[in-house]
């Protein structure tokens, strides 16, 4: 991996990664998400690196692999809102630096950036709302999202057990 010494760096990197996606086979697939269910599954940091693709869930693979390096107090978090006939997700990391808490977005392209808060409730709260905005979730119940606090998953897991690897984490009340 590239040196990065600090958090400006890895958006540095980040910039140069298009969101998109692999396969086991190692295709490339960019704005579409046809086969996405089926085909899908999670890359290794280097291989998001080398590709130069990734989505919001191989980023933060990346972001974490990045912020180990760096020595940086991190989590790492998937929000899902179980709907009908719909499944709303996005993963993201929140980190603490000089008693404050900063969302790294690299994925959402309209909130990309470094988020500075004042408590981790707040960044929560912000994302959540968000995500509820984004994806034009009017009066979405909030029975039916959950935050889910997880640690690094398996490399080239397929979309389920990526989802189930991230429901076992920790689930976050906001």
């Amino acid at each position: 991996m590239e040196k990065i010494n600090n958090v400006v760096d890895l958006m540095n990197l980040l910039d140069t990664i298009e969101n998109g996606w692999q396969d086991i086979d190692r295709n490339v697939y960019i704005n579409t998400e046809k086969g996405f269910k089926k085909k899908y599954v999670l890359s290794k940091p280097e291989e998001v690196i080398e590709s130069k693709v990734g989505n919001c869930y191989d980023k933060v693979e990346l972001e974490r692999s990045a912020f180990k390096n760096l020595g940086l107090k991190f989590n790492t978090y998937f929000m899902v809102y179980y709907e009908s006939k719909k499944l709303y997700t996005h993963t993201f990391l929140a980190y603490e630096e000089h008693e404050k808490f900063y969302w790294l977005e690299h994925a959402w392209e309209q909130n990309k950036g470094i988020h500075e808060y004042l408590s981790l409730y707040d960044l929560l709260k912000d994302v959540r709302n968000k995500f509820e905005k984004y994806n034009k979730l009017k009066n979405m119940d909030v029975d039916y999202l959950c935050i889910y606090k997880y640690k690094k998953p398996k490399a080239h897991i397929g979309l389920k057990d990526f989802y189930k690897h991230c429901e076992d984490g920790e689930n976050v009340l906001i």
